[in-house]
């Protein structure tokens, strides 16, 4: 009799079954993002967070009628043993997904409560996002890239401030440095300098052994080298009547001020019959003095701030003149697990739409695939998952040309899920670093999503023995049925070779 051998060890006459999972998720939204080995799968929408575990097929929404607002972060999020990072109410956050629990990464004073938590490495030593400054005015940086580091008593310390350029190509101060993703080993980081008119470049950082950190842009073919631009101008700050007034002033007007609103709303509410006469205005609590301070300072802020004006005017007109305008689209970074490889999107002439992939382990060296396609993930290996919005594509290592998601399972062997892939509808798919968990979603507004893992070991101990009664078909890897009948008969006669019975894969030998 041929004996059945399952790919995993046999202990006590019990084996880990190793199979591969192929299956629509019920809950019917957009799952974007997902742990590395497929447990946890992620969808977001505004103030709201959903976690689908596709081993219990539990799903959990994080979603209090918008008087929270819970956000995910913009890139690798979540870790296989259930902790994401993201932002409540602007704080940044990692939530223990088992736990249900948000614990908050914590701020510095100043920073404005408007931040997030963007990637996170999976042993959970290092977490990298953004930090918002409060009171900049048009033309300053407005948030800086950061870095949460785990402290041996599993709590997380003070951010660190990662470096970034004080000016882009053109000499003007960056609007945001954004810090998106991290490898897996903490030494790669991969983010965006967002220009002040929201124009998006590649930054990479890579940690030094001394424990430095090290920066490059990518900013080439945009214009002439050592091309001089016009000064760009900074915007000035409008004065606030409350910077001449003194403490018990500005006391008394607010007090009256909240009086004011009070009967106001009681008014409205229909709880009081008269509306209230008196609104209080700051200049009533000033003096003489005071007011007048403040409109010389008025009239001066309207004189700089025309001079403001035309000098922007002059800036803009040059930038759009020498500049060709070939950015990347916001907040489109991915980076591969082993901190190689950065896919994005490329955006001409302020249109996105041109799959991009960056080898970044010594520098920028930029693929542009020039293919009207959006890129997503990217594998450890080089492969690039992209998409034009109807079909899912893939970039194999080193190649020009993009094959259908299904003919590059073919070309790893994986005819069953590629076959299994022809039944269900997708537009968009990612994968994890080595390509061997697959998802992705179709629909607009009314989503499905799907997962495939093709090396899945559930972690109980099954028998491998089934019930001779038990009517099965055992495919190849082709996907072609190359028997059927009782399981027993159908072991017994099969020769040797790989098979697929159940959704599982088994080895006859």
């Amino acid at each position: 009799m041929k004996k059945l051998l399952l790919l995993v060890v046999t202990l006590l006459s019990a084996s880990f079954m190793s199979a591969q999972t192929m299956k629509e998720i019920p809950v019917q939204k957009r799952f974007h993002t997902m742990s590395e080995n497929g447990k946890y799968m992620i969808t977001n929408d505004q103030a709201y967070v959903g976690i689908y575990n596709t081993e219990t097929d539990e799903f959990d929404e994080y979603y209090d009628g918008m008087k929270t607002n819970y956000q995910i972060g913009m890139g690798n999020i979540v870790t296989n043993d259930g902790f994401l990072v993201g932002a409540v109410d602007g704080m940044p956050s990692i939530l223990d997904i088992e736990n249900k629990k948000w614990i908050p990464l914590g701020l510095k004073e100043g920073d404005l409560q408007y931040s997030m938590a963007n990637g996170i490495t999976p042993s959970r030593k290092y977490i990298v996002g953004i930090v918002g400054l409060k009171g900049i005015p048009y033309g300053k940086l407005k948030y800086k890239p950061v870095l949460w580091t785990l402290n041996d008593d599993g709590t997380y310390g003070e951010y660190e401030e990662l470096p970034y350029p004080e000016k882009d190509f053109s000499g003007v101060t960056p609007m945001y440095i954004l810090a998106n993703c991290i490898s897996e080993d903490g030494t790669v980081i991969a983010g965006q300098l967002m220009r002040q008119d929201n124009e998006c470049l590649p930054i990479i950082y890579h940690k030094s052994q001394d424990g430095t950190w090290t920066y490059e842009v990518y900013d080439e073919g945009l214009c002439e080298p050592g091309l001089e631009f016009p000064e760009f101008p900074v915007e000035p700050t409008a004065p606030d009547l409350y910077e001449f007034m003194t403490e018990e002033e500005i006391a008394a007007y607010k007090e009256d001020s909240t009086a004011y609103a009070d009967s106001l709303r009681q008014y409205n509410n229909h709880e009081i019959d008269k509306k209230p006469e008196y609104k209080p205005e700051k200049s009533y609590y000033a003096s003489d003095e005071e007011n007048n301070l403040f409109k010389e300072a008025w009239d001066k802020y309207l004189e700089d701030n025309n001079a403001f004006s035309d000098q922007l005017k002059v800036f803009r007109t040059f930038y759009y003149e020498h500049v060709t305008p070939n950015f990347y689209a916001q907040n489109s970074v991915n980076l591969s697990a082993n901190g190689k490889y950065y896919s994005t999107t490329c955006s001409k002439n302020y249109k996105s739409g041109d799959a991009a992939l960056f080898t970044v382990d010594n520098g920028f060296e930029l693929h542009d695939f020039e293919d009207g396609n959006w890129a997503y993930t990217v594998t450890n290996d080089g492969d690039l998952f992209v998409s034009d919005k109807n079909s899912p594509f893939v970039y194999p290592a080193g190649s020009s040309e993009c094959i259908s998601l299904a003919d590059w399972l073919k070309s790893k062997g994986e005819n069953e899920a590629a076959e299994w892939l022809g039944t269900v509808d997708t537009r968009i798919a990612i994968c994890n670093s080595n390509g061997r968990v697959i998802s992705g979603f179709s629909g607009m507004g009314s989503y499905r999503s799907w997962i495939i893992k093709l090396d899945e070991t559930p972690t109980g101990i099954t028998g491998i023995e089934q019930s001779g009664n038990s009517h099965v078909k055992a495919y190849d890897l082709q996907g072609r049925i190359v028997a059927e009948g009782e399981y027993n008969e159908v072991r017994n006669n099969l020769k040797r070779g790989i098979y697929i019975i159940n959704g599982r894969k088994v080895v006859v030998k």
